[in-house]
């Protein structure tokens, strides 16, 4: 790997005159071991072109890659080369300034957002990436919150700002207004727009109205107490001092430095790393803690100790592991376990990713971000260790449940033996990627972000696998019930020579509450049904009960009483009775009130406030649903709305609510109920399965 000389110099700007970077060497602004960095922020916003431009000038690359040449050392899928779009993590290591570096280009589409926990997981620093023509975006402000909550380090970077319209004054507002006050700018361009060519340093520019927001920052995370007190008496600390602490700062969220370059020309892209170089936190200052919130390892020599936060899939080598390392040392050669392993598995590879490359290393200590591969039974969030007992319980990011579903079939038949193993593989390396079979349906399903997350997921089963498939919106799984008593009778007989068949019910059906399922009651007097032939109705109730009468969906929710019937010493046998119980059954059923029951939804949508009335509309008028409670966040600029609706209703909700929201609306939501259809609709239902029947 070619390892390029340190940037140019940077200059400063004080005035009409340039000074050169002056170098503080300091315990706190020398580097640490490692730099591991994750880039986030809206599409568009140019963070996989400067993660090309950095990786250029640590070495990582032998030339700067392009997404629009398709060179881009991160967009090497051919999904992402297509659309022009980082579709998943892509991580860069190099070794420069005697440290190691690991970058991660992230998607910038919120649907991937799985994609960005396990970047921010294993990150120290992250970095949000804004356009400076399109300002702060729900989208970024809801992955810098994640971020913070995650316990890491964050800055910020503006880029496009030498283009038309922008505004770097404004961008810092819009900055400070939606993410916070802690967003300060630590560079500053010599203009915004064309005439963009270079950066200052904030400290050096004492007439910058940043320079003291800049300093009461820094000083708010002084542990110092004397220092404190002397700069709350003089307002003044020195250049040396405020750089010293600068990381501290970063580390623990008091300040989120903003710096501005232009990538895509390489402006300032150099003065971004030097600042990373000299002030991003290092794995020691962001410590791992375990699920009780106790800090895990730091130690090469103690126990080892690591997490996987992604997993890949090679047609070459197979499932390939990412990791970071929290304790302990990890040799190339060593053999590990996880809390689903039944034995130690031997690493297949200890290496490094480069984009889609590997290099292969001996050993591994804490904070490093690795990756190895022929460990089976390692899934994402699982921490490791030599032993399976010694595995530690790491807290681990939230994965969000995927709210969109398709049901799959491959097109030709011959997958159909295929799709099961090839879409299992997929889960291993997302999961926010969800396979199911609904047993009631019997259809396969995935579950995903979006309609574009399960484009991309099918697109790579087809590219992997070969395997084609056909879509469609999964079928509802409508229940049945009735509501009102009522009594049912049928006769069975058959005679074709020989033994013939025989048997007759009598049945009383009801109503029953929510949730009490199918109950059967034995209430026959007199010997009208010998005993050894009462499990046999009980059977065939229970089979025309699963099997549905209306829709072909399940019966709930009623009781059966068997209260009298007639049998033949000859003819009558089990199958005679199941058949007269089947029977039996479909006409009280008839005559009970029929309905049919909908699945109904219970969500929660966030919105922006100023969209929250919009939302409270459709959901009331178009969907059939109720508002049960509402709240806000984010200082008043976030409303989350907690509703409910019939699922028929909510199945494509992903795509109005990012029509209605401009895509900065978001929601989850789980089975709340079944709730009785209104008869209108299910007048429709009834009519579209005879339809279809027909």
């Amino acid at each position: 790997m070619t390892v390029r000389a340190a940037p140019p110099v940077e200059k400063t700007w004080t005035g009409h005159s340039f000074l050169p970077w002056t170098r503080i060497t300091s315990p706190m602004s020398r580097p640490a071991s490692a730099r591991n960095i994750a880039f986030v922020g809206h599409p568009s916003s140019g963070k996989t072109t400067l993660v090309d431009a950095l990786a250029f000038l640590i070495g990582a690359s032998a030339r700067k890659g392009s997404v629009a040449d398709k060179t881009s050392i991160c967009d090497y899928e051919p999904e992402e080369q297509e659309k022009q779009h980082t579709l998943q993590m892509a991580s860069v290591w190099g070794n420069w300034e005697n440290q190691n570096w690991t970058f991660m280009d992230t998607p910038g589409y919120p649907e991937f957002r799985g994609e960005v926990q396990s970047s921010m997981f294993g990150a120290d620093l992250v970095v949000g990436v804004v356009s400076g023509t399109s300002g702060v975006t729900f989208n970024l402000r809801t992955k810098m919150a994640a971020a913070k909550e995650l316990g890491r380090g964050r800055a910020i970077v503006i880029t496009h700002i030498d283009l038309e319209n922008a505004d770097f004054d404004e961008i810092v507002a819009d900055l400070r207004d939606k993410i916070g006050e802690v967003c300060v700018p630590v560079r500053l361009p010599n203009a915004s727009g064309a005439g963009f060519t270079e950066v200052r340093r904030t400290i050096l520019d004492a007439e910058s109205e940043w320079c003291q927001p800049l300093k009461d920052r820094v000083m708010d995370a002084c542990t110092d107490e004397d220092l404190l007190m002397e700069y709350l008496d003089s307002q003044e600390v020195s250049e040396a001092q405020l750089e010293e602490m600068l990381p501290h700062a970063i580390s623990t969220g008091t300040i989120v430095p903003v710096l501005v370059c232009n990538p895509q020309d390489d402006v300032a892209v150099d003065s971004v790393l030097e600042f990373f170089n000299r002030f991003g936190p290092s794995p020691e200052m962001i410590p791992t803690v375990d699920a009780d919130g106790t800090e895990v390892g730091g130690d090469g020599s103690a126990q080892l100790q690591g997490t996987v936060f992604s997993v890949m899939s090679d047609p070459h080598v197979g499932r390939i592991c990412l990791a970071r390392i929290s304790s302990g040392t990890l040799n190339a050669h060593d053999a590990i376990a996880g809390p689903n392993s039944e034995k130690p598995e031997k690493l297949g590879g200890l290496f490094r990713l480069v984009g889609k490359k590997r290099e292969s290393i001996e050993s591994a200590g804490p904070g490093d971000l690795i990756a190895f591969s022929k460990v089976e039974k390692l899934t994402c969030w699982d921490s490791f260790s030599l032993s399976s007992d010694d595995a530690p319980h790491i807290r681990t990011p939230n994965v969000p449940t995927p709210m969109v579903a398709l049901a799959v079939m491959p097109k030709a038949r011959a997958d159909e033996q295929k799709i099961g193993e090839a879409l299992h593989k997929l889960t291993a390396e997302d999961p926010t990627f969800v396979v199911d079979h609904d047993a009631e349906t019997h259809e396969l399903v995935i579950h995903g972000m979006s309609d574009l997350h399960l484009a991309v997921m099918l697109d790579r089963l087809k590219r992997r696998y070969g395997v084609e498939t056909e879509t469609q919106i999964p079928r509802i799984t409508y229940h049945e019930s009735v509501t009102k008593p009522a009594e049912g009778h049928h006769r069975h007989k058959k005679q074709s020579g020989g033994r013939g068949q025989f048997g007759e019910c009598y049945m009383r059906i009801k109503p029953l509450a929510s949730g009490a399922g199918v109950v059967f009651t034995d209430a026959v007097v007199g010997g009208s049904i010998p005993r050894n032939l009462i499990p046999a109705v009980e059977k065939g109730v229970r089979e025309i009960a699963g099997e549905g009468i209306l829709t072909g969906g399940k019966v709930i929710d009623l009781e059966i009483e068997l209260y009298d019937g007639k049998f033949h010493a000859v003819d009558s046998d089990e199958a005679s009775f199941k058949m007269a119980a089947k029977g039996a059954f479909r006409d009280g059923f008839s005559k009970a009130g029929p309905v049919l029951l909908e699945p109904v939804m219970e969500l929660e949508i966030h919105v922006p406030t100023e969209d929250a009335g919009a939302i409270f509309s459709d959901i009331t008028s178009q969907r059939r649903g109720h508002v049960v409670d509402q709240a806000n966040e984010d200082d008043g600029a976030i409303t989350v709305i907690t509703a409910t609706a019939p699922l028929a209703m909510v199945q494509t909700y992903h795509r109005d609510l990012k029509s209605q929201t401009a895509g900065e609306g978001n929601f989850s939501m789980k089975f709340s109920a079944y709730a009785r259809m209104p008869a209108g609709e299910q007048q429709k239902i009834m009519a579209a399965q005879a339809k279809q029947e027909a």
